[in-house]
Parts: C-alpha cells; sequence; structure tokens
C-alpha cells in the first residue's frame, strides 16, 4: 500500500540472532498493519532458488557497488556484492514509493537513514535467553547452539560492517537498543511500538487505524 509523504513509515530492526528480532517485528508488523522483509526480499526480486541467485548475478555484469559514497570495502567483484546491491535498490525504491514496511537487517537503517519517517533499533540479549530459543527452533544441543549463535551472529556484523560506515550494534545509530531478554519479545515489542507511537503519534495513528 502506497503511503502519503504525511503517513510513511520505515521500521529497521538490527539483531543478535536468537535475540528475537524476528518475533518483534511480526508483533509490530501485525499491530501496525505493515509487511515485514527479511530473507523474503529474494523472492521479491525474482529469486526462487539457487539457480535464480545465479541467473540474477551474471545478468548484472555491473551493479552499482556503492551504499552511501564510498565503494564496498574488498567486496567489489563478489557475487555476495551484487546481490547486496540489489536487495539494497529494492530497499530504496520501497521508499522512493512512498511504502511503508519494517525491515530485518540489510544495512537498513544507513540505506534509508536520509528518511525521516524511519526508527531504528537494535535487538541484543544474554546468551542464556538466546540458547533456549536457539536450541529448541533448531532441535541442537547447547554447544550446537553456541556455535550456530556466534557463526550467525558473525556473519551479521561482518556483512554489516562491510557495506556501513558505522558498526553493527553501536548505539550511536539507532533510535534506540533493547535487551529483549530483560522484558520477553512481547513487553520488548510493546516497548518499541510506544516509541514509535510518541516519537510519530499522527503517523502511528494512521497506521493502528488504517
Amino acid at each position: 500500500m502506497e503511503e502519503t509523504p504525511n503517513h510513511q513509515l520505515i521500521i529497521a530492526i538490527d539483531r543478535e540472532f536468537g535475540s528475537g528480532g524476528k518475533e518483534i517485528a511480526t508483533i509490530i508488523g501485525e499491530r501496525l498493519k505493515l509487511p515485514v522483509f527479511e530473507k523474503n526480499i529474494l523472492q521479491s526480486l525474482g529469486i526462487a532458488n539457487q539457480k535464480d541467485v545465479q541467473d540474477l548475478y551474471y545478468r548484472d555484469e555491473s551493479p552499482r557497488w556503492k551504499l552511501t559514497s564510498r565503494t564496498v570495502k574488498g567486496l567489489t567483484n563478489s557475487n555476495e556484492a551484487a546481490l547486496a546491491a540489489m536487495e539494497f535498490d529494492f530497499l530504496r525504491d520501497k521508499a522512493r514509493n512512498g511504502d511503508s514496511f519494517i525491515i530485518l537487517g540489510h544495512c537498513a537503517e544507513e540505506v534509508l537513514k536520509e528518511y525521516p519517517c524511519m526508527a531504528a533499533f537494535f535487538v541484543s540479549a544474554d546468551e542464556e535467553f538466546k540458547l533456549p530459543r536457539i536450541m529448541a527452533e533448531a532441535n541442537l544441543s547447547r554447544e550446537d547452539a553456541i556455535a550456530k549463535m556466534k557463526r550467525h551472529n558473525w556473519k551479521r556484523k561482518n556483512y554489516h560492517n562491510s557495506y556501513c560506515e558505522h558498526k553493527w550494534g553501536s548505539s550511536e545509530n539507532y533510535d534506540l537498543c533493547i535487551r529483549s531478554d530483560k522484558l520477553g519479545t512481547q513487553r520488548s515489542a510493546d516497548l518499541l511500538i510506544k516509541f514509535i507511537a510518541e516519537k510519530y503519534p499522527d503517523i502511528f495513528e494512521h497506521h493502528v487505524n488504517k
């Protein structure tokens, strides 16, 4: 749904693996009637399987490598950078079209930083909150869950820091950083919704009541 400039709302959420950031985003999306984008960006780009990924890599022989004003560090000839460039363009196009949405990861707080209607959050949690969630979701032992958590957080940090000027998780780059283990995912989502309502009261009312 295309919004008027006065009603557009973009919510960017970065999160540690296992912290419940996706669950929080889903709760906020249901409350504010906003679509949530994460891996489904690939489907939006027409990528359904690995073959489609490869086709897109080779179809775009001269992708735009810049996120803001600098070249991606060390990745200017990589397939990863080609795909990232397409994902960033997807977000920019949606924002330019006036769409309202929630985006998990994808450097959104920097890619879309020119939009005053964006609220950016970072969700973290301690290991004793994250590990049981990871173990239950993937049916893993504690040792394997620790390894998976560290691997995914390294990937998220490396991806973000390769494309952005600021560092993944640095508090000065987000409107609010929260520990989901302190309140749980539902109350953490409630807290972020309250923040949005305070920061953008008219926009909030529009989305709640539409």
